[in-house]
């Protein structure tokens, strides 16, 4: 137990949840993500899930709550002490060094279930989707549950996020490999009709006051060089390369490269437009794959 004096482990599961509240936002976490963790963490020490505790909430809060929440009061991820994250009404497993779901991912994915939906009003039969970068399949399983009809294939580099995606994926047709995002699917080549991707995008040295993220997040899957571009301009050469005339390509960045990834997408010549918005908490280009006379390069 650390800081108040006042433990978790004893009273109703209500009390445990108002109190653990408390102490996440007391060590300085967010009273939104405060809130969410609280439930997660609860949930997980009475064997439910976070929309079962009304269920359980007079029953006595389990000990083993205290360690949960003395671990979090530290910023360990929530995530990774529960061993799963909650994404879009869905459980996705994790392990450590996986990268967490993070919620801005939300709206890429609603963003390409709202496209492929709008293509299979078109007339577009299987429109194929391919997830860059894939983590433990927050993406490509997402869509692939929420657009049955779309072929889902997503690569991932790391062995241990890309054996999550694949138990992830189970009871989806996503297809999850593991293997280098700028080689990916060389099978697929001027054929995708959309393209995701949350490569790593934080500059060397960027200073940052989420120690979750420092601490817990695989350094493979923060880290882009100088600037934060290196894996962008990797993803741009693949998914252009991958990408049918017309294809979409969705990309979570930083929310300071709102102005330097659709000047580096435009610079290239292979796209007929690419712009950013800002997320809840960081950036999503969007962009339109030129005419066939502008592949390669």
């Amino acid at each position: 137990m650390t800081g108040t004096g006042t433990g978790t482990g004893a009273g109703t599961v209500r009390s445990a949840l108002e109190e653990t509240e408390r102490r996440l936002v007391a060590a300085g976490i967010e009273e939104d993500t405060a809130r969410a963790d609280a439930r997660l963490l609860v949930a997980h020490a009475c064997g439910v899930g976070p929309d079962g505790l009304d269920g359980v909430s007079e029953a006595s809060a389990p000990p083993v709550l205290e360690e949960y929440v003395r671990r979090r009061e530290e910023r360990e991820p929530a995530e990774l002490i529960v061993g799963h994250a909650w994404f879009m009404g869905h459980r996705f497993d994790l392990a450590p060094g996986v990268f967490v779901p993070k919620p801005e991912t939300q709206e890429i994915v609603e963003e390409a279930i709202n496209r492929l939906s709008g293509l299979l009003s078109q007339g577009k039969i299987s429109p194929l989707v391919v997830d860059l970068c894939a983590g433990p399949g927050t993406m490509a399983v997402t869509i692939a549950r929420r657009v049955p009809d779309a072929r889902v294939y997503g690569i991932e580099l790391s062995q241990a996020a890309a054996e999550a995606a694949r138990r992830n994926a189970r009871g989806t047709a996503a297809c999850i490999v593991q293997g280098d995002a700028c080689e990916a699917f060389p099978e697929f080549e001027g054929c995708v009709d959309l393209v995701v991707t949350n490569p790593p995008y934080l500059p060397i040295g960027l200073r940052t006051s989420a120690p979750e993220v420092l601490k817990y997040d695989p350094p493979l899957a923060l880290w882009a060089g100088e600037g934060g571009l290196a894996m962008i301009r990797a993803m741009e050469r693949t998914a252009s390369r991958l990408l049918a005339p017309g294809g979409v390509l969705l990309l979570e960045h930083g929310g300071y490269q709102l102005e330097s990834v659709p000047r580096l997408f435009r610079g290239t010549g292979r796209w007929s437009s690419a712009e950013s918005r800002a997320t809840c908490n960081d950036g999503m280009l969007v962009a339109v794959r030129g005419p066939a006379s502008s592949h390669g390069g």
